[in-house]
């Protein structure tokens, strides 16, 4: 996989914005859901930019494209990043309309945006893109091990979410 304005992986053969001679491009879209300030802009803008924000500003609705080169085949995938907060509930539908693919995502650090999976973001989804293929995405893992996170987390009494508790969400999610 390539992402438009990266590097192609060695020995891909398809350099910087490059496409494969004859293909055409399939286009995917996907949309991305979860708490506000779950870390889904991050994920997208490193995804697509290759650059990592470094401060926090709340989205509306954002839309990020990246070419991408799967196996032989480039495609073209639309991000639409959308804002986690209650004031938004009744946009964030829209964004749903023709999607190929939702990732809901969570905070690793934070288990009240991981029990918000089960207990908004999948109904929702399952409401809006009924059939429509979900990835469920623990965003901020690089925190799991920051002395910080994990000092303010020990001191609230709470725990990063760990790859268990992951594992049986995704259990009730599809069974």
């Amino acid at each position: 996989l390539r992402c438009a304005g990266g590097s192609a992986p060695a020995g891909s053969g398809w350099g910087r914005g490059e496409q494969s001679p004859g293909a055409p491009e399939s286009e995917v879209k996907a949309v991305i859901v979860g708490d506000g300030g779950c870390g889904k802009t991050s994920l997208l803008v490193a995804f697509a930019k290759g650059d990592f924000p470094k401060v926090y500003v709340p989205t509306v609705f954002e839309k990020y494209t990246a070419s991408l080169q799967v196996g032989d085949k480039p495609v073209k995938i639309h991000l639409w990043d959308t804002a986690g907060q209650e004031d938004y509930d009744r946009l964030r539908p829209l964004s749903y309309s023709d999607a190929n693919v939702v990732l809901m995502c969570f905070d690793v650090t934070d288990s009240n945006s991981f029990d918000n999976i089960l207990t908004k973001w999948y109904p929702e989804v399952n409401h809006f893109c009924k059939g429509v293929p979900l990835l469920l995405v623990g965003c901020k893992t690089d925190l799991r091990q920051d002395q910080e996170v994990l000092q303010k987390l020990k001191d609230g009494r709470i725990e990063p979410v760990s790859r268990q508790q992951f594992i049986k969400t995704l259990f009730i999610v599809y069974y």
